[in-house]
């Protein structure tokens, strides 16, 4: 049987959602408790007023909360911040505390991550897809065991990179990874877009109807799908496919390779000055 612990301040009626990791508290030794797991990527999110109420309101700890908020009015580091509340309530000792302290102020929350991230994003940005995707896949393998946001960043951003490349069932599978992390309506939105380009249209509409909580995002895809097509066939780009349709309709051949040659090469030129180094 495991030991017992005095809980300090109240149960709360209400839980507290620590989003860092996706886990709701309701006693402040839990809190304390997640701290200690999440602190190698715990950032200046952690310092939320939400939860100075919680502490306050569900858990009847006014006075830690008016600790926290003075800190706050001084613009305190997260270690700080962190530190005042495992020491106010006592759950792990002063080695451990000082432990937990130094993780927080050597992690410096999740910024090593977004910074590698945002190097990814650069060498896509430069056409290394390749490149890009084994980097973000280190980033992935690196990350906290626990935490889901940066995850669900990293396959939204694979995603997008396959789907560019057209890699609609590698793009399904990343944004797939994303939405189950986030249960981000967007993400979910590009699963199914995905999904629909990477699904004969049988199978798609079977998926959807085997998943009845996707509907309504799905309905929205389909308003949306039907309004591009809309505006592409109104603009110039379905304007030159529907006058190629007529060459093939009326048997011009002719005129139908001397209009495709001139759009290729307008195309080819558009895409060299696009695409000219720099020196």
């Amino acid at each position: 049987m495991g030991k017992s612990i005095l809980t300090t301040g109240r149960i709360a009626d209400r839980p507290y959602r620590l989003s860092i990791i996706d886990r709701n508290v309701y006693t402040v030794e839990e809190l304390c408790y997640s701290i200690a797991q999440c602190a190698s990527f715990l950032d200046e999110d952690f310092m939320d007023h939400e939860l100075l109420v919680w502490l306050e309101e569900s858990c009847g700890l006014a006075e830690l909360a008016a600790q926290l908020r003075s800190l706050l009015r001084g613009r305190c580091a997260v270690e700080d911040f962190a530190s005042v509340i495992l020491l106010y309530v006592g759950y792990q000792s002063t080695a451990e505390i000082e432990r937990i302290r130094a993780s927080i102020s050597s992690g410096k929350g999740m910024e090593p991550f977004q910074r590698r991230l945002r190097e990814a994003k650069f060498t896509a940005s430069r056409g290394h897809i390749t490149q890009a995707i084994e980097l973000m896949d280190g980033i992935e393998a690196e990350l906290p065991e626990l935490e889901r946001e940066m995850r669900g960043r990293i396959w939204a951003e694979k995603g997008l990179l396959y789907a560019q490349g057209m890699r609609y069932a590698e793009a399904a599978d990343c944004y797939g990874r994303a939405w189950k992390l986030s249960r981000s309506r967007q993400n979910c939105l590009k699963y199914l877009a995905a999904l629909r380009f990477a699904l004969p249209g049988q199978e798609y509409k079977d998926y959807i109807a085997e998943h009845p909580e996707m509907e309504e995002v799905a309905r929205e895809l389909e308003a949306a799908a039907a309004a591009a097509e809309k505006e592409w066939r109104s603009g110039s780009a379905g304007r030159q496919v529907k006058r190629l349709q007529g060459y093939l309709r009326g048997g011009q051949a002719k005129s139908f390779d001397n209009y495709a040659q001139l759009r290729i090469r307008e195309l080819r030129d558009a895409f060299r000055a696009d695409n000219a180094p720099s020196f």
